[in-house]
């Protein structure tokens, strides 16, 4: 049997995957044949009998799975097994106790004692195993505690933790105290009686307050053997609160307790179990993919879930009137942390949202403006070109536009290298900046092109665009330094213009005409331009050169 050789290589644990169905198959078996005698079958001094026996077999088969989990592994792996197997001896322990009181010499009385006091010993073996339980640290990019790159964001991350942790402590405690303390601080007992009726509700508490905060913020890699344990550990601590409520009483009818010993008799087997299903890391990095986003819901909203349970509990008892001084401090100061813990939450949301917003509206820019000159590129252009199309022919506005080129702009890339090409055409994006109105829309269209759209303007449109040809090859007059060298650069100025009453009017057509009038102005590079549409005169009386489409 595989259950006898070490584990398959790849597989953290203690026994194989094949092996761990096995044994929680017979698990599942045994406690099912414990079970359904107990809650069905018995009745009377079989009963009892029958509850003790159960005891003893569960506890023993706890320890045995447990041992052997022990022995097949090491370091801190074995540690906290080894923890737990101590736990389970002192419910054995409890075991023959039971046997001895209400079995041998039929006790109908329930009164804590010395003994029952030391049971409470082995609780602390648990906190200690469930703070040694292997995990890694929470991803912060999996919730919403800020990135730990940032010192402030460090801090409130920081606080938040001890916030979740305060909220857990104080909503359990509120819980403990409305479900079962009170009842014990008012029944009249003292001494050591009332001190180990405290003490087990108060370990109780706190293992489940462990449980929680090590589920929160360690978040143990074997969650499978996790889910196990906490199911175990609530089976037991909920009969152990039924059985101190019991105890408040004094006299019971021990024929009638099969239900307050679920929880002794399921825990063991459960345990061992945990102790026993490996670890599957072969499969954490797919684990981290698909269950990431579970991970941060758990992660967010797990804190909230015992407040929400002393709610539920308070409440009613609130409505009656029944409430005193300690359950309303104890509301008082949950309602407070919870509130704090939220205040801080709303304010990391709302960096978040402001970062966010400033990420998308730089993805935006970047995705519609030239890396290179920070002006418009042509998918932007083009959605602005449409716009003014759209509005000439929906509401009778005139479109101009031009297409401007840089006259031997191979020639500088070739001598001086695309370095200085790339300094050449910031330079000439910042001039062309400088032209431009609130309105206009200026784009790099290719290597070397770009493009002009004017906005809104007053006068006869192919003026008005004659004139901004005639400013952008003014504009490009003076002399560009280039590595310590000046440059003269010459710019060739198509103009298109679309008037109000232009029929079928299209941007891809516009453009082209824009395209067209900017390689003729260039053509007419060795002789001097004649005004067919129009015709700009360029600043300090140099004439530009540039091309007009009337759009007719």
């Amino acid at each position: 049997m595989d259950g006898l050789r070490p584990p398959p290589r790849g597989v953290a644990g203690p026994v194989g995957e094949r092996t761990c169905r096995r044994v929680a198959v017979g698990v599942v078996v045994l406690l099912a044949a414990l079970l359904i005698p107990l809650l069905l079958l018995l009745g009377g001094r079989s009963l009892v009998t029958f509850e003790a026996a159960a005891l003893l077999v569960s506890s023993l088969v706890g320890i045995v799975l447990g041992g052997v989990a022990v022995r097949r592994t090491h370091g801190g792996e074995r540690l906290w097994r080894l923890l737990l197997v101590l736990f389970m001896l002192g419910l054995l322990v409890g075991g023959v106790h039971w046997c001895l009181m209400y079995v041998v010499r039929a006790s109908r009385v329930l009164v804590p004692s010395a003994l029952d006091g030391a049971y409470l010993l082995p609780n602390l073996f648990v906190l200690v195993a469930l703070l040694l339980l292997p995990g890694r640290p929470l991803d912060p990019t999996l919730s919403d505690r800020a990135p730990p790159s940032e010192d402030r964001s460090r801090l409130v991350a920081a606080i938040v933790m001890v916030l979740d942790s305060l909220v857990i402590v104080t909503a359990m405690f509120l819980i403990a105290w409305t479900a079962l303390l009170r009842q014990v601080a008012h029944s009249g007992m003292s001494g050591l009686p009332f001190l180990i009726s405290l003490g087990y509700p108060v370990s109780g508490t706190l293992v489940i307050v462990t449980l929680l905060l090590v589920v929160i913020f360690r978040r143990p890699y074997n969650g499978r053997a996790l889910v196990v344990l906490t199911v175990g550990l609530l089976a037991l601590n909920v009969s152990a609160t039924l059985f101190v409520r019991l105890t408040v009483s004094g006299i019971v009818d021990t024929d009638r307790l099969a239900p307050y010993w679920l929880g002794p008799i399921i825990a063991p087997p459960l345990m061992a179990l945990a102790m026993l299903i490996p670890g599957r890391p072969d499969r954490q990095r797919h684990a981290r993919t698909r269950g990431g986003d579970v991970a941060a819901w758990v992660h967010s909203y797990l804190p909230y879930l015992p407040p929400a349970l002393a709610a539920v509990l308070v409440i009613p008892t609130i409505s009656r009137g029944d409430q005193d001084s300690t359950t309303a401090r104890l509301a008082i100061v949950l309602v407070v942390l919870v509130v704090a813990r939220q205040m801080i939450m709303i304010g990391q949301n709302t960096r978040l949202l402001m970062r966010v917003r400033a990420a998308q509206w730089r993805l935006r820019y970047q995705a519609l403006h030239d890396p290179l000159t920070g002006l418009a590129n042509r998918a932007l252009f083009s959605a602005e070109l449409d716009a003014a199309v759209e509005a000439q022919r929906t509401f009778a506005q005139p479109v101009v536009m031009l297409f401007c080129d840089l006259d031997e702009f191979k020639a500088v890339n070739d001598t001086f290298g695309h370095a200085a090409g790339d300094e050449l055409l910031r330079a000439v994006a910042g001039r062309l900046r400088g032209l431009l109105r609130a309105d206009d829309v200026a784009a790099r269209i290719g290597g070397d092109e770009f493009a002009v759209l004017l906005g809104r303007f007053e006068g006869e449109p192919r003026a008005v665009g004659a004139a901004m040809a005639g400013r952008i090859t003014a504009a490009m007059s003076p002399t560009f330094p280039l590595q310590g060298m000046a440059r003269r650069l010459q710019i060739s100025v198509g103009v298109a213009v679309a008037e109000a009453d232009t029929p079928d009017v299209t941007a891809e057509g516009l453009m082209h005409r824009a395209d067209m009038a900017m390689y003729q102005a260039k053509s007419r590079r060795s002789q001097e331009p004649s005004r067919q549409c129009g015709e700009g005169e360029g600043e300090g009386g140099s004439r530009s050169r540039s091309g007009i489409e009337c759009g007719r």
